[in-house]
């Protein structure tokens, strides 16, 4: 199989796969009344007010807010990746989902980037479960679909770090 050799397309690809799983988790919980809303609810009520947030045009605003923010974690996901090695990958993932929930739901929440209101705890930790999994399975994701190169620390194929063997020559210009 041939791996991924772009960062950015990796990390799109692996955050839409996390968001998936994350959302499946996140339905059962809600249908088995361990959390009030879904992540694609507090999403939504990122651009919409709360009481537009149910209506059918709503819950797809919602969906392409959380896997626009999916895509953009999952591009983080696959430069944690390339900074620091694909080994532990899963334990990296866990971090990484668990910062997002700290991060998403805790401080823009509290500062007001949603309208959408958990009342529940039950809610806030099925959260933290379903960002964790989207940690878990995007890293994953990445580490089985990224190029070898990509993924190994230090960061390889950075255009910046990439040195060009020209031969320096200290010979003056010549002056017109």
């Amino acid at each position: 199989m041939k791996k991924i050799q772009d960062r950015v397309q990796l990390g799109i690809i692996s955050g839409l796969a996390g968001v998936f799983v994350k959302n499946l988790v996140g339905t059962v919980l809600v249908k088995t009344g361990l959390a009030e809303e879904g992540a694609p609810q507090r999403a939504a009520g990122m651009l919409l007010p709360a009481y537009k947030v149910a209506a059918p045009l709503g819950r797809a605003a919602g969906w392409m807010a959380d896997a626009a923010v999916g895509c953009l974690l999952g591009i983080a996901s696959v430069y944690v990746l390339s900074f620091t090695g694909k080994d532990r990958a899963p334990l990296k993932g866990l971090t990484t989902g668990a910062l997002a929930w700290v991060g998403l739901y805790g401080v823009l929440g509290n500062m007001g980037a949603t309208n959408v209101r958990t009342a529940l705890p039950r809610t806030v930790l099925s959260e933290f479960i379903g960002h964790s999994v989207f940690g878990l399975v995007s890293t994953a994701t990445a580490a089985f679909l990224g190029d070898e190169d990509l993924l190994t620390a230090g960061m390889p194929r950075n255009a910046a770090t990439i040195r060009l063997e020209v031969p320096y020559s200290p010979s003056p210009r010549p002056r017109h």
